[in-house]
């Protein structure tokens, strides 16, 4: 009797201890949700249509279930990040019935390869194909996050008025408008000038862009996204 008792002690001590050393093995109970509208974007509780869950680990990524708020399951599957916004992995959708509606794999958010569908009495549909890779260099003119130079945009303008004055250290004055794509590594590129100020400004001006520090690339549901930028600096 007391070998049995021994045995339930270590036993509960191990899973208190593994619950300690794991921190997802809270939020694999049950977690915190994330509530989101009808069409699966994050939004307030009372104007939700439904909620996600983490549910756990595994393989590097994090399991959740997203359900209606009935609490009938809308969807399940991993993502890529902590916050559940980046799809990554075999997913699978639900009718309101409980059958199953598709699926199918995501690559990094989106969807890819073939897409199994189901009608709401289990019955098959046409396949879908997917192909993410036309999709991967779409051009933003408006992220989630935008792209930011280092330091911010004032640091920005003091590297642009540093690089552009003239060769005897007078500064130019005048206004300048520039566009450029910052890419999904922060690199500038394509940078052209809308407004100028004539040469040879506009020629440092183009060269002190596309020679700029890195930036911190812009960001689409937690992807980086080519983002096309246009900066109006005052010299």
């Amino acid at each position: 009797m007391n070998t049995v008792r021994i045995m339930q002690t270590l036993l509960l001590l191990t899973t208190l201890w593994s619950a300690l050393l794991d921190p997802m093995s809270g939020a694999a109970q049950g977690g915190d949700r994330i509530y989101l509208n009808a069409v699966l974007e994050e939004t307030s509780k009372g104007k939700a249509s439904y909620y996600r869950e983490l549910t756990g680990r595994e393989d590097g990524h994090f399991m959740a279930r997203t359900y209606a708020m009935d609490g009938s399951l809308k969807c399940e599957g991993s993502y890529a990040d902590k916050a559940l916004r980046i799809e990554d992995g075999v997913f699978t959708f639900y009718h309101p019935n409980g059958k199953v509606e598709s699926t199918g794999r995501y690559m990094m958010g989106l969807k890819t390869g073939i897409w199994l569908r189901y009608d709401k009495w289990g019955r098959d549909l046409a396949e879908k194909v997917y192909d993410p890779e036309p999709l991967k260099d779409i051009l933003y003119t408006r992220a989630e996050v935008m792209p930011e130079y280092p330091g911010g945009e004032h640091a920005m303008v003091e590297y642009l008025r540093g690089r552009v004055q003239d060769t005897d250290g007078v500064r130019m004055k005048g206004k300048a408008t520039a566009s450029f794509v910052v890419e999904k590594d922060g690199t500038v590129t394509q940078v052209q000038l809308d407004e100028g100020m004539g040469e040879p400004f506009d020629e440092r001006m183009v060269d002190a862009l596309e020679g700029s520090p890195k930036w911190s690339p812009g960001t689409d549901q937690g992807r980086p996204v080519r983002v096309q930028m246009r900066v109006p600096v005052k010299f």
